[in-house]
């Protein structure tokens, strides 16, 4: 903090300790910003694959001005970055001292439990609609979510970093300015799945009142590992390790260089992408339902969909919304992802994503239909069925399972409301090549509507006048949801001119289709759902197959 002048420093003092951020004048307001705050110990050595415990209290002044590393992930340029002492906190606030507390709005991002792209993703326009916003490091890949089902290394402890972090804002966020009674949690990709899992999680109950789920939830198929020992003895294998018992290897990993395990992880992944019918926007390591054990709380204790419907989890109000085709992001991060399209017209069973892949006979049952359904004019895939690809992908990984989460909201928690979007609109953004995704109707790039894209050493991205527009609607969006509860409080609003209405019940699906303008509709992609929900229907071991993954039965 040497390099902040004495005017601009902000010291505040937290339940922990004191600390100094700074104060940033440099876009015509005033910002206060606050990072690098410890908000647990350090998950190394002995506490790797351990649920994060309180950092030490401190005394002398802790300089909290400069960016914390960020976990151990891969960022868009595919290498991989950060450190495994990863848990701190920042904070930006318009008003350390404001007349009434404002609401807080906690950020998750990540993206298949292991990309990371925070910080090109400046929250200052978010916070200049009056909102104090927090977000923080969690731990992701085998370091958050590597589990044996025992206490030793129990399953999702990047999620519990969050929990923990929430009940740091309890604690401490009145003295940035925030209201620790009205936190809105909101994220995007596997971070969306993660606001849901708060949902369901009796350790998150009481430290949030809205939530916001971009593109996923914890219903997705790849949301929930179904066997996550099994996991662990191959990636176990990959890194040389020959110990036969969890509990033995356990004890080795805590002994691997963490750059190694990455490493390692990097090349199961690799091997798993290059596979004939992987699923490509898998992770291996990921939520999971737990074990119980005497003394350490549990996160999840059920599959999501059976807490669903039992009722017994953390209702409140939400949104929740898809890009229209998720699955575009694949022309930004496989090379020719679609040049060996003909081994589908000579196979229709690799159209099957291998989670549904039971057997060779109702593989290629299930694939004659989805030919069938997305192919129906040419009835084989070709040079210019590209499209039509992106969409299968897209229906059956995200579309799909943010839909049935909709319904299944609708109809066993009808008192809280639910504002459905889809995202019709490609941004125009000025982005570096590997930002290119950003310019798209594909998975993660409704970021770009909500924050600054600010890549490392260079000027933020500017847009297009309509982009710009459109991130002015979602950010007011947003921000009024976390407000108001309502993101359309005021029907005379020139930026909107809209009422967003919520959804009416689990036949009734109101949503609002954000493009260029905002226009609204009811039952998105409604034949495309009914389609899915016939499949599973008909084939009855579908369902059955569903019981037995949670119950971590693999065939």
């Amino acid at each position: 903090m040497d390099d902040i002048p004495e005017e601009a420093r902000s010291v505040v003092e937290i339940s922990d300790g004191p600390i100094c951020g700074y104060i940033d004048k440099q876009n015509g307001g005033i910002q206060y910003k606050y990072k690098s705050i410890p908000y647990a110990k350090p998950p190394v050595d002995n506490l790797r694959f351990m649920p994060p415990i309180p950092p030490r209290p401190w005394t002398n002044l802790r300089d909290c001005t400069k960016d914390a590393s960020p976990p151990l992930c891969l960022s868009v340029d595919d290498e991989i970055h950060g450190s495994e002492d990863c848990l701190y906190i920042e904070v930006h606030t318009p008003n350390i001292k404001p007349d009434k507390l404002m609401p807080v709005m906690f950020w998750i991002g990540s993206y298949n439990y292991l990309f990371y792209i925070d910080n090109i993703c400046d929250p200052t326009l978010i916070v200049e609609q009056g909102i104090v916003l927090v977000r923080c490091g969690f731990r992701l890949g085998p370091f958050g979510f590597l589990s044996i089902n025992d206490i030793t290394a129990p399953g999702n402890v990047g999620l519990k970093d969050i929990v923990m972090a929430l009940k740091w804002i309890q604690r401490n966020i009145p003295i940035f300015g925030g209201d620790p009674t009205n936190v809105t949690l909101f994220g995007g990709g596997t971070g969306g799945s993660a606001v849901h899992f708060m949902m369901l999680s009796p350790m998150a109950t009481g430290l949030f009142h809205k939530a916001v789920m971009q593109s996923s939830s914890a219903l997705n198929r790849w949301a929930l590992a179904k066997n996550p020992i099994q996991d662990v003895l191959q990636f176990a294998k990959q890194l040389g390790i020959t110990k036969t018992s969890k509990y033995d290897i356990v004890e080795e990993l805590r002994l691997i260089p963490a750059l190694d395990m990455m490493k390692a992880y990097m090349q199961l992944l690799d091997s798993q992408f290059q596979c004939t019918n992987g699923d490509v926007f898998d992770s291996r390591f990921k939520p999971c339902v737990e074990e119980e054990f005497e003394g350490q709380p549990v996160f999840l204790n059920r599959s999501p969909a059976v807490l669903i419907k039992s009722g017994n989890f953390n209702k409140v109000p939400f949104i929740i919304g898809s890009n229209n085709i998720e699955a575009s992001v694949l022309q930004y991060i496989k090379n020719d992802f679609y040049a060996d399209f003909e081994k589908y017209n000579k196979d229709v069973a690799l159209l099957v994503p291998r989670s549904l892949d039971f057997d060779e006979r109702s593989s290629k049952n299930i694939g004659r239909q989805l030919m069938n359904f997305y192919f129906r004019e040419t009835q084989t895939m070709n040079e210019h069925t590209r499209t039509q690809y992106l969409q299968l992908l897209s229906d059956y990984y995200f579309l799909y399972y943010v839909n049935k989460t909709v319904q299944l909201h609708s109809q066993f928690t009808a008192e809280c409301p639910i504002y459905y979007y889809i995202l019709n609109y490609a941004g125009e953004w000025n982005v570096p090549k590997q930002l290119d995704f950003l310019n798209s109707i594909g998975h993660s790039a409704e970021v770009a509507f909500l924050f600054r894209i600010k890549p490392p050493d260079l000027p933020q991205c500017e847009g297009s006048r309509d982009s710009v527009n459109t991130r002015n609607r979602v950010i007011k969006m947003w921000t009024n949801f976390a407000k108001y509860g309502n993101p359309t409080p005021d029907e005379t609003d020139t930026l909107l001119q809209i009422k967003w209405d919520p959804v009416q019940d689990e036949k009734a699906l109101n949503y609002l289709s954000i493009g260029s303008e905002l226009t609204k509709g009811t039952n998105p992609f409604y034949e495309r759902m009914e389609f899915w929900e016939k499949l599973h229907e008909e084939h009855m071991f579908l369902r059955a197959l569903v019981h037995f993954n949670d119950i971590g039965v693999q065939w």
